[in-house]
């Protein structure tokens, strides 16, 4: 179906419906901008986040504005002010009680990574008392190499924390040089769980598998074989980890382990880079490695500029009901947003490359109520995730981002409404999914609305 029109056309509801597609289609709605290379998102509850900066400071964003004072400000004591500072945060299950923030980053004088406890300042609520900060773990990396950064509280109370394999990761070089990841005496690779509401400042949850005495492998192990696990979750329904691994040079990977699998699960790297054997040279025939749910082509066998995954959650929030039980992830290097659903009845996926795209993806953020949001490192804007329709900003072009509210261009898959005393010039085709004006639509040079 196609209308052609050569004058303003003012209609008060014109409404296009069509049947939707199984697959949800994701836009991005913008929040806020003014960050500085932001880094990762903890909500303290449906309206107010906090925001991780490289910088060392964490950012309050309530109601969508962006507190101009620092929830907490740490940059004295980080590597640098640029990219080398705060790699992760999560706040604590309790934490509208205890007021307790976890911090993880890059310390200035010895280069380790830090996870340091803050707690909410008794005279002011939008703000941490710095002074409060109590070191809760320390792991010693010796170079500037792959942190991940990331941690979370599990649906079981603890708190799950993960490692990079410390290796700088130049393109062409190999990988995890010295086997760390492999190495369950090392640090690097790795994911640990402590108990922080027990013992100073943890203590050792029962079912961690390397406790051992006397075997040099840390009582805090829980899980080897990562390389750098940037950005995992678990779902808060079903209590399943989805962990997404940055590849070298091959394959990027999403890693799915459900809820109650066996300790210790063993990730693979570096005897393999996604589902493919990578350096194979002391690694056991007999091991059982939990294989990648989902593999992407990286660096070197794609033309489209997808190098680094970007772990993302399963939505579980009630605003899109068409998103529930989507895993939504992305690709910090080509921008590029996923949406992935698994048949818990088979283990099969299906897998969707959505149009909307996110410069610099660096971190997907959840918040209290299961809302999802997307941090983008370099433009410094935190955007929320919707399935709402892309409506008019302002009278302009069909064809020019500027025109519309997501900063976009309308795609086939698109819901578009002309809001009230806007006109929308459509001078080339432009297909769209469904179209509602309320304002009005101008049609030049043959220009065709195919929908």
């Amino acid at each position: 179906m196609k209308l052609i029109f050569t004058f303003f056309v003012f209609i008060s509801s014109l409404a296009v419906t069509l049947t939707f597609a199984q697959t949800p289609v994701v836009r991005l709605k913008t929040v806020t901008g003014g960050l500085f290379h932001p880094i990762d998102l903890a909500s303290m509850d449906a309206n107010r986040h906090l925001i991780g900066q490289a910088n060392g400071k964490v950012r309050l964003v309530e109601n969508g504005i962006l507190n101009p004072t620092p929830y907490l400000d740490i940059s004295p004591l980080v590597q640098d002010t640029s990219y080398n500072g705060i790699f992760g945060l999560c706040v604590h299950p309790q934490f509208a009680v205890n007021g307790y923030l976890y911090v993880q980053y890059f310390r200035k004088t010895d280069k380790a990574a830090v996870v340091a406890r803050y707690t909410r300042d008794s005279l002011n609520p939008n703000r941490a008392n710095p002074a409060s900060a109590q070191v809760v773990f320390v792991v010693p990396y010796p170079t500037f190499g792959h942190r991940s950064g990331r941690m979370a509280f599990g649906p079981d109370g603890y708190l799950y924390i993960t490692t990079g394999d410390s290796a700088p990761g130049d393109r062409g070089s190999i990988g995890d040089p010295n086997g760390y990841a492999q190495n369950p005496r090392s640090p690097f690779g790795k994911l640990f769980r402590i108990d922080v509401d027990k013992g100073n400042p943890y203590a050792i949850p029962p079912g961690n598998p390397f406790t051992t005495p006397n075997d040099s492998i840390p009582d805090e192990l829980y899980a080897v074989g990562l390389r750098n696990p940037w950005r995992w979750s678990f779902d808060r329904l079903t209590g399943d980890l989805w962990i997404a691994d940055v590849g070298q040079d091959g394959w990027e990977e999403v890693n799915f382990t459900p809820a109650g699998a066996t300790a210790p699960q063993n990730y693979g790297w570096r005897c393999y880079e996604g589902n493919v054997p990578y350096v194979t040279t002391g690694c056991s025939a007999t091991t059982t490695y939990a294989m990648p749910l989902h593999t992407y082509a990286g660096y070197n066998n794609n033309s489209n500029q997808l190098a680094s995954v970007t772990g993302g959650f399963v939505y579980r929030g009630e605003r899109y009901p068409e998103l529930q039980g989507w895993y939504i992830y992305g690709d910090w290097n080509a921008g590029t947003i996923w949406t992935l659903r698994r048949n818990t009845a088979t283990g099969t996926y299906q897998n969707v490359q959505q149009a909307a795209s996110v410069a610099n993806l660096v971190s997907f953020g959840e918040g209290a109520d299961g809302e999802l949001y997307v941090l983008s490192f370099n433009s410094g804007t935190l955007y929320q995730i919707t399935t709402d329709a892309i409506v008019s900003r302002q009278t302009g072009d069909w064809h020019t981002a500027s025109t519309w509210d997501c900063a976009c261009i309308p795609s086939a898959s698109s819901r578009v409404v002309v809001a009230p005393g806007h006109k929308v010039t459509v001078g080339q085709p432009a297909p769209v999914r469904s179209v509602r004006v309320l304002g009005g639509l101008r049609f030049e040079g043959g220009g065709v609305l195919r929908y």
